[in-house]
């Protein structure tokens, strides 16, 4: 699970550690993974579950490789992939990997852990992907300027990469089929996260005074994590617990076909094996 230290992640990962579960936590931010651990076992002293922290960065792919592969070695079957971790940059920024980091850390990276951790999944005996996904999803895939060095703007990055989502839980979903994998992805609502921690004072204002308690905001995820795929609808976008009705532009298969080749281009340095995620190019 990614961005399990606050926020709506952190609530869900303690619910279902303190149900049983092992919730293995990618974490840049180490300092506040073992933070995330102490509160956990001072809210749940009696736990069924636990919750480990592994060091691995969104905005850098070997970062990510060598996090999966340790996650890949020490944990042969895999329950569900959690993708909760999000940015929304107010300015251009890139990663060490030279790529506008919105695109990296809320689309790029996270297709990258299923791909790595595909064959571990599988072996679960009911595997799912989730991606937390936005409501602000509409517009466009501008694939002539996709990671917006011209004319870059906060909220149409922030859109295209949540977008992006949603069109490749939909491509993905009937591929995944044949594995019994169910992928969804969840829109939690305006949440009082640390999503807008690079705005400005009013930008700011707004996420506090328009946002739902994480405990609210985390009700869809949870629900997703602790559903069986069974009872979902794969490949479906959810809010408020529901399949929900999402942009035009987000049913395009067409659309999403060309943006999995975009990113497959990104990430063909690592794709090493073959899955239905990227499948491997002879």
């Amino acid at each position: 699970m990614t961005g399990a230290t606050s926020g709506l992640g952190k609530i869900s990962a303690m619910k279902l550690a303190n149900n049983g579960d092992t919730i293995i936590v990618l974490a840049r931010n180490t300092v506040k993974g073992e933070a995330l651990k102490s509160e956990f076992h001072n809210q749940y002293p009696n736990a069924l579950g636990k919750i480990e922290i592994i060091e691995g960065n969104l905005n850098c792919f070997d970062s990510v490789h060598s996090s999966c592969l340790k996650i890949k070695s020490k944990y042969p079957v895999i329950d569900m992939i959690v993708n909760n971790a999000g940015i929304m940059n107010f300015e251009f920024k890139q990663t060490v990997d030279k790529i506008e980091e919105t695109l990296q850390v809320n689309l790029l990276s996270p297709l990258l852990i299923c791909h790595i951790l595909f064959n571990n999944l599988i072996k679960a005996n009911d595997p799912k992907i989730i991606f937390s996904s936005s409501g602000l999803h509409q517009g466009e895939i501008d694939f002539k300027n996709i990671e917006f060095e011209n004319s870059f703007s906060s909220f149409k990055v922030y859109r295209q990469s949540k977008l992006g989502v949603i069109l490749i839980c939909r491509l993905l979903a009937n591929s995944l089929k044949e594995y019994n994998v169910g992928i969804y992805s969840q829109h939690p609502g305006v949440v009082r996260t640390n999503l807008g921690r690079n705005a400005g004072w009013f930008s700011k204002m707004i996420f506090y005074v328009m946002g739902k308690s994480p405990e609210k905001g985390s009700q869809t995820l949870t629900y997703l994590m602790e559903t069986p795929n069974l009872l979902l609808e794969t490949g479906e976008y959810y809010a408020d617990c529901k399949v929900t009705e999402t942009s035009k532009e987000s049913y395009n298969m067409e659309v999403a076909q060309k943006l999995l080749i975009k990113i497959q281009e990104y990430l063909k340095k690592y794709i090493t094996l073959e899955t239905p995620v990227f499948p491997k190019e002879e």
